[in-house]
């Protein structure tokens, strides 16, 4: 019983300084990510969607960013290699320091997500055929900053009825300075 009581004590010690697998690692991570900061301006994506069925398709997104009265209004052209066309238009609010709301012409309610470090996620409903729920799917995603500041790595799950049905990598590249977007730095 003695032995075990070191082992019991660290265990406490790392739930207590927040270092142990239930604590966000990337809350130390740097650069400190801010989506509203890194999408303020223009940025670009390229990536693969890769469906669980083996078969993938490209896709390529441009994105301008506009900050003002507290928001971030965002449009987003997405373009695929199989032809098809997507625009979406966001707009993303903070609500403290590490949570942010969104919502978007083609989304489903809105969004929440949640930033710590170097790490953004979030997940929403996105309805693939306006009126229609039975086309709706879930997008879970996770943005990683990257060393340069400047690239964003996202990891993107698709799911319907809680089976997932693609998955999309991507990096965006941040193209213009976002200095003076209202947010902490």
């Amino acid at each position: 019983m003695m032995r075990i009581f070191p082992e019991i004590t660290c265990v406490a010690m790392l739930l207590l300084t927040g270092r142990a697998a239930g604590a966000p690692a990337a809350a130390r991570e740097k650069p400190v990510f801010d989506p509203v900061v890194f999408f303020t301006g223009r940025a670009h994506s390229t990536g693969v969607m890769k469906y669980v069925t083996g078969s993938s398709v490209k896709v390529e997104t441009s994105t301008v960013g506009r900050f003002h009265a507290g928001l971030l209004d965002l449009e987003q052209d997405l373009q695929f290699s199989d032809g098809k066309r997507q625009h979406r238009s966001w707009r993303i609010g903070r609500l403290d320091a590490h949570h942010f709301e969104a919502t978007a012409n083609d989304m489903v309610g809105s969004a929440r997500g949640e930033a710590h470090g170097n790490t953004f996620r979030w997940n929403f409903l996105l309805a693939l055929s306006s009126g229609n729920p039975l086309t709706n799917v879930r997008l879970s995603q996770t943005m990683i900053l990257q060393p340069d500041g400047r690239t964003v790595a996202n990891e993107t799950t698709i799911t319907k009825l809680g089976l997932v049905v693609a998955r999309v990598s991507e990096r965006f590249v941040r193209l213009t300075d976002q200095r003076g977007a209202g947010t902490r730095r």
